[in-house]
């Protein structure tokens, strides 16, 4: 409970406040025609006010609660900031693996011959079990790599296409996989001197 000199001390602080919420020009007629619902929504913001006012102002407890408001208002803004520095750190790690793959794939074929080209796509892409090593030859053309055989399922050829596309160091694809019962088709020229270097090997 509050004693009479402390009630007497938080009516005098919020004074200011009662007189601005009492503040009123001449009245008008449209001010005189007021619904009792908008005195009613003057009258609980200026109670919200007074009670704001004598909670905070509180001679034994004001002090206190100021400071406790103060404080979790502070954290709140800490842990925001901290959510933002990991969505900024994950995004900003996003975009350099990005760059650091594009990079990886366009400087590949000045950094591996075509011997070591058709090993890395060996190794990579028959890490698969599932596809038919032995029907498969592999060989490199200055980073262009070039698949023959027969593989009687359209999407497996398909598939397997794709898989050495995304091999870093890779350049260009040349797919002559084909279906057993239809000829082999013909290689097109990949230009520039030099012969093709090829690495046929039979997959058991």
């Amino acid at each position: 409970m509050l004693s009479s000199r402390e009630r007497s001390r938080l009516r005098t602080r919020a004074a200011p406040l009662a007189l601005m919420l009492n503040a009123r020009r001449r009245p008008s007629a449209r001010t005189r025609r007021r619904s009792p619902r908008d005195l009613a929504a003057v009258a609980v913001t200026a109670m919200a006010a007074g009670a704001a006012l004598e909670y905070f102002l509180d001679p034994r407890n004001g002090r206190r609660r100021r400071h406790l408001v103060r404080d979790r208002t502070q954290a709140a803004v800490r842990r925001r900031n901290r959510v933002i520095r990991r969505q900024t750190h994950y995004e900003a790690g996003k975009v350099a693996g990005l760059a650091h793959t594009l990079t990886h794939r366009d400087h590949g074929p000045s950094d591996l011959d075509d011997v070591s080209l058709v090993r890395k796509v060996e190794s990579e892409l028959f890490r698969d079990r599932t596809l038919p090593k032995g029907e498969i030859s592999i060989n490199a053309d200055r980073g262009i790599v070039v698949l023959r055989g027969q593989i009687d399922d359209a999407e497996e050829i398909k598939r397997i296409e794709h898989a050495v596309h995304k091999i870093a160091g890779v350049r260009d694809v040349e797919n002559l996989l084909h279906h057993s019962s239809l000829p082999a088709p013909a290689s097109r020229p990949h230009g520039g001197p030099g012969a093709a270097k090829d690495h046929d090997e039979t997959h058991h």
